[in-house]
């Protein structure tokens, strides 16, 4: 009996123990306990001000000839934060961004001006009504060569000259049909070195000592080489997740990055961007990038963008648990205000405008929405708006409300296809319209850097979309499911060992012999799909009236180099056969090439070869009022 008492006062002594230790845990990791701090913190450079559309998140996409309005901000010129009741003056100019036309530039005609509330903004965005801006309108000079520009814009309000621009923000197309490529991005997480701990794992592949981002760097030369009509970046594009201040500076290595793509891109927001570290990820991607839902169209087709990371600030904060763990209170997906997600008509704020933006194009040929977190996969779940279980025992992050209303207006709005990320894997379903007419096929996809390195089942990828006559021709790799790989050695349904993930599966080197005027690309691809090539792009020799022609390839842009009437800018784009993949990364695969020749055809008055106008700007005003050269806006 005795021994009975003592066994049950140990197991009482050992429960109260466990009980005690379990309640202090589930204290620390339900609590906001470690929360980083957020007030007095710097932000990063606002980089939207005057001119808040287009942006480099959000581009114009126009044709040679046709109308670009932008629009622009005046209320915080005078400092009084109201908006400018007289404008006048206003210049525009577009300057390419690729580097061998520098020193062109286009100066676009206004053809009126107004004041409404913004159409680019949605209300509930930080630009978006009620207040007016100006919305001016811009004739696009029909000698505009199809490529990528930097915009600047000035005009006279207050009593003064304004000038403000956007990097990457309008798109010269050669026309505006509804047969275009796209490609899709999605978890770039850019980040710092040695942030790797228990329960995060990260490894630092990729990352220059410098901390620079080289794995996407090298993401972006494959993107350059196809040279798709423009990409879509489906969120995640910082971790923010590991120490205070790691929001800043990944956030300037990933603008900086953007630099180097030479096509426009589409930005919608994940978790890790508007994660509260310090700063507001909110408010920097408002101020830097544009709205955080908003919808554009290419050709006649719809693209609705989405931020399904709808939580209050006080869940958005990054806490850090004693030296176990580092998370907001949530992470998963959310979209508000659904009275009843089953019916619309009980829809607010941003699940009404993305009913109002679906119902307005009923008669576009594909419908598109772009978000982060998937409301579908898998099978109709939508596992990334639930909680995660933690040993067994703790459930964090999600419990989100929306994604049965996201399912609930693809359904009745007749959407194509939804593209998210946030899953890190590849997942490809589909649930039928509400009238039977047709599917939404929902698309999650790989990411693109090296997660937590070793061996997974992922690999750094993307999708690449053919739309042709308004069908999706194709969008995934070999299989129906999976993404496109940026390394050859990665494994479609298995394991891939991301630690020695190193031969580009898409590459083009350039050989120049100048003696012979000659130029040549050496084209090399391990993937297992044939691939069209289209940023095969140089400066030749172009004196004389001389023409090119190409062998393995296909001559399709000349240009005149502005300043240089004696070299040129040849396009040029080839296609390369499928090659055959390294079954592993220790194994190489045997890649198709092709060799792309570039010769001189002769002599003659320039046939093949476009001039596109010289403009060069003696000055522009800067915010202050004073004289700065062209070369400096």
């Amino acid at each position: 009996m005795r021994t009975l008492r003592r066994a049950a006062y140990v197991f009482g002594i050992v429960a109260l123990i466990l009980l005690v230790a379990y309640g202090a845990l589930a204290w620390s990791a339900y609590s906001s306990s470690g929360r980083f701090p957020t007030e007095g913190a710097k932000y990063p450079t606002q980089r939207i001000r005057e001119l808040i559309w287009p942006t480099v998140g959000y581009p114009a996409m126009v044709t040679p000839g046709g109308l670009l309005e932008v629009e622009v901000d005046l209320r915080d010129v005078a400092g009084k934060g109201q908006q400018a009741e007289d404008a006048s003056e206003w210049r525009a100019v577009i300057k390419p961004t690729r580097k061998e036309l520098a020193g062109l530039a286009y100066t676009l005609t206004p053809e009126g001006a107004r004041r409404a509330v913004s159409d680019r903004w949605p209300e509930g965005t930080r630009l978006g009504g009620p207040d007016a801006v100006w919305h001016v309108s811009f004739h696009v000079p029909a000698e505009a060569v199809p490529e990528l520009y930097d915009l600047y814009v000035e005009v006279r309000a207050f009593g003064r000259l304004v000038s403000d621009s956007q990097p990457h923000a309008v798109s010269v197309a050669a026309d505006d049909d509804d047969d275009f490529t796209f490609i899709s991005l999605a978890d770039i997480h850019v980040h710092r070195r040695g942030i790797s701990g228990w329960m995060q794992q990260q490894t630092d592949k990729g990352i220059s000592p410098e901390g620079r981002p080289v794995y996407f760097e090298n993401a972006i030369d494959q993107v350059n080489l196809i040279r798709p009509d423009f990409v879509v970046l489906l969120g995640d594009f910082v971790r923010a997740q590991y120490e205070p201040g790691d929001y800043q500076v990944e956030f300037e290595e990933f603008y900086r990055a953007l630099e180097a793509f030479e096509v426009p891109l589409f930005a919608v927001p994940g978790n890790h961007d508007l994660y509260v570290n310090e700063v507001d990820g909110a408010r920097v991607w408002e101020e830097n990038l544009g709205p955080l839902y908003y919808s554009f169209d290419v050709g006649g087709c719809h693209f609705t963008c989405v931020n399904t990371y709808q939580w209050p600030v006080g869940d958005r904060i990054v806490m850090k648990k004693p030296g176990l763990f580092v998370y907001p209170k949530k992470w998963q997906g959310q979209v508000l205000e659904a009275g009843d997600e089953g019916n619309p008509s009980t829809y607010r704020g941003q699940l009404a405008w993305i009913r109002d933006d679906l119902a307005a194009n009923p008669d576009s040929p594909l419908k598109f929405v772009l978000l982060h977190h998937c409301p579908f996969t898998p099978d109709g779940e939508g596992m990334a708006y639930d909680n995660e279980r933690f040993a067994g025992v703790f459930s964090l992050g999600g419990n989100g409300k929306g994604r049965d209303a996201l399912k609930e207006l693809a359904s009745m709005y007749g959407v194509d296809m939804v593209l998210s990320g946030h899953l890190h894997h590849d997942n490809v379903g589909s649930a039928p319209w509400a009238d039977g007419g047709g599917e939404t096929v929902y698309a999650s996809q790989t990411c693109v850097y090296y997660n937590e390195g070793g061996t997974q089942e992922k690999y750094p990828g993307y999708r690449l979309f053919k739309v042709a006559g308004g069908r999706v021709e194709s969008f995934t790799y070999t299989d129906g499911v999976h993404s496109i790989p940026f390394y050859d050695g990665s494994v479609l349904g298995g394991e891939t060992d991301l630690e020695h993930l190193d031969r580009p599966a898409l590459s083009a080197r350039r050989i120049e012999r100048v003696e012979m005027v000659t130029l040549r690309w050496e084209v090399e691809s391990y993937l297992a799909v044939p691939m069209e090539l289209k940023g095969l792009i140089a400066v030749v020799p172009g004196a004389g009236g001389v023409t090119y022609s190409a062998r393995g390839g296909e001559i399709y842009q000349t240009l005149r180099v502005p300043g240089d009437p004696d070299r040129v800018v040849l396009y040029v784009k080839t296609e390369v056969e499928k090659g055959e993949p390294g079954p592993d990364t220790t194994t190489p695969g045997t890649p198709a090439r092709n060799d792309v020749t570039v010769v001189p055809s002769g002599e003659g008055t320039g046939d093949g070869i476009t001039y596109g106008p010289v403009i060069y700007l003696p000055y522009m005003l800067s915010r202050s009022g004073k004289k700065v050269s062209s070369s400096a806006l």
